[in-house]
């Protein structure tokens, strides 16, 4: 339908006078078809009525739309057959329909049983001859309309062609787009049936999860570990907590990635045909439609561009929006890119560090088909290293941690999982691990949850002399209290980087140690893992410090937390349960610390009364 329009619009014929005058005669001729018509009203069939949104038109309008579009079908020649139609297609949904627009396409709760049809397509189409009179002495510029996947672009375009790209794409959300054009292109038979219903949703950008199919693959181009990838970890780690299990839903995480990564495709095969100097103009939109995980569109855009050889320009505000879902501020921008002719590296894929070839080569040397785990010993690193020519780390069990909580396993892993999976490293003794799948378990901080303040009672000289994230995190924890606050018990530092031996896990460790009391004197052992900014939280490190609790504390009831250093001065802890073999998050709450001038009264008063 936008292909037809924009075929229409940029034809300027000077045929405007044979247009009002078979105008006319298209009106007359459908008034006579009409007034013998009776009852006996056309309709859609079957197939059609099957595709159009319920009630978007009712039975009379809908009669005088398709007996106008029976006398448009005779005319002989295009041009004017074809303005004809646009003209319907306007008058068909402004005039005739019941829909109306809003952030989705929907029904009036009040039907129109009749409209104006005949009148309404009369005025559209003395509106048209107006528009081509105006501009009948402009010089003739030609343009070119091609119907086609901006992901896959046409090959009969030259090559190192195209000097500018201005478009607004899709953005990540629910909204099915081939709602929006719907009514109208089942009229001027576009549309059919479900079967070319579905051949138009799969040339479409993947943007909601209605046009998301098995065979869809692009979601490989966003590599593990990356922003993107982090975001749709987020999502489903959301739906998974929230109890969500609608067959849309667990495809939320899923239709991130395939949107990116289909954006991803489109400046990949932009690329050779643009000419160097290049500039393009997207207009996108920042979406938390996905369970209230923000998605910063531009941003994500912006450094994916800019990996695969693109300069960022600028990304420049273009207005706000309110959040329907959250009340919360979101930027449409325009992201402005310039393309300069030079790709970066391998564009899909890209080049191996020495980790990722060590671990792979381990991995395959125990991996047979199916298996869903896989043992190795730290020691066969070494032998590894001298085949492939790899100096090795001093620290051969920083390889191992790298993989658990900084960075993602190679692609050549990853793709072995099914829908909803990961990878965990286990110890299963000293030196000795094993890959397991298991469902996505990452912990990351929930970016909506209420931000606590609280009176910052760290000492400034421990503040400016701590060395690193984890090491400044745990003296925050212990300065301000916050275990105590969080837990609702009064506990006491017992020790740090606590490293012991586990049955059947050999060595283990954890970042700090509490003990605790609470008013009717239970006690208990509160095991800690403190994470910098860089760093995540694996499901790995809680099932250990269970096992710490359970090995060297059998008598005290285990409450394992973890603390996330997400900026500065802001701090979220977790605490975790066991039931019925898995482990949860029980609570989930963030910590701003704040100096006194920070924390008003009205504040103060506020969480008294909460």
């Amino acid at each position: 339908m936008a292909s037809f329009a924009s075929k229409v619009k940029t034809n300027w014929t000077k045929k405007f006078l044979q247009l009002r005058k078979t105008g006319e005669t298209v009106v007359e001729k459908a008034i006579q078809t009409h007034s013998q018509s009776g009852e006996s009203f056309l309709r859609f069939s079957p197939e059609q009525e099957k595709i159009i949104l319920t009630n978007s038109i009712s039975e009379l309008p809908l009669h005088k739309c398709l007996v106008l579009l029976n006398e448009i079908k005779v005319i002989a020649d295009p041009e004017i057959r074809n303005l004809l139609l646009l003209a319907l297609a306007y008058v068909s949904v402004s005039s005739a329909s019941n829909l109306k627009f809003g952030p989705e396409v929907g029904v009036r709760k009040k039907k129109k049983e009749d409209a104006n049809v005949f009148e309404d397509f009369y005025e559209r189409v003395s509106t048209m001859v107006r528009d081509l009179e105006m501009v009948a002495n402009y010089p003739s510029t030609p343009s070119s309309i091609i119907t086609a996947d901006s992901r896959h672009v046409n090959l009969t375009i030259p090559e190192a062609s195209i000097d500018a790209v201005i478009t607004s794409p899709p953005y990540p959300n629910e909204k099915d787009y081939t709602r929006t054009t719907r009514l109208e292109s089942v009229l001027l038979g576009f549309l059919k049936n479900k079967k070319d219903l579905r051949r138009l949703k799969q040339d479409l950008l993947r943007s909601n999860t209605r046009n998301v199919y098995v065979q869809d693959s692009e979601d490989t181009l966003i590599p593990i570990g990356s922003t993107v990838d982090r975001i749709a970890k987020e999502i489903e780690r959301r739906r998974i907590a929230l109890k969500k299990t609608s067959g849309f839903e667990r495809l939320y995480h899923r239709v991130t990635r395939l949107y990116f990564g289909g954006m991803k495709r489109h400046f990949l095969e932009l690329q050779r045909f643009l000419r160097p100097g290049a500039k393009l103009a997207y207009v996108v939109g920042d979406q938390a439609s996905y369970l209230q995980v923000m998605i910063r569109t531009g941003e994500l855009l912006a450094e994916i561009a800019h990996e695969i050889g693109y300069d960022v320009i600028d990304l420049e505000l273009f207005r706000t929006r309110i959040s329907t879902a959250t009340g919360e501020h979101l930027r449409e921008e325009v992201l402005i890119l310039e393309w300069k002719g030079k790709r970066k590296g391998n564009t899909v894929k890209e080049s191996k560090n020495r980790y990722d070839k060590l671990i792979e080569r381990v991995f395959f040397n125990h991996y047979s088909p199916n298996t869903s785990e896989v043992s190795f010993d730290r020691e066969e690193f070494g032998p590894v290293a001298k085949e492939l020519g790899i100096t090795l780390p001093k620290n051969l069990g920083d390889i191992v941690y790298s993989y658990r909580y900084r960075i993602p396993l190679p692609e050549s892993i990853s793709r072995l999982l099914e829908e909803g999976e990961e990878w965990i490293i286990r110890s299963v003794g000293r030196g000795q691990y094993r890959f397991a799948k298991s469902p996505i378990h990452r912990i990351s901080p929930n970016p909506r949850l209420a931000k606590i303040k609280v009176l910052d009672a760290t000492p400034e000289i421990i503040r400016r002399y701590s060395l690193n994230d984890e090491q400044a995190l745990l003296a925050i924890l212990q300065y301000n209290r916050l275990i105590d606050i969080f837990l609702g018990i009064t506990c006491y530092p017992l020790q740090s980087h606590l490293r012991t031996t586990v049955a059947e896990m050999g060595q283990v460790e954890t970042d700090g140690l509490y003990v605790g009391i609470s008013k009717p004197g239970t006690q208990y052992i509160v095991p800690v893992q403190a994470k910098g900014k860089s760093d995540e939280i694996g499901i790995v490190q809680i099932e250990q410090d269970f096992a710490i609790c359970e090995s060297k504390f059998p008598d005290l009831e285990c409450r394992p937390v973890a603390a996330k250093l997400i900026g500065d001065d802001l701090i979220a802890l977790f605490e975790f349960v066991r039931s019925e073999g898995e482990i949860s998050i029980k609570e989930e709450k963030h910590y701003r610390l704040v100096p006194n001038e920070n924390l008003s009264s009205s504040e103060i008063r506020n969480y008294r009364n909460s």
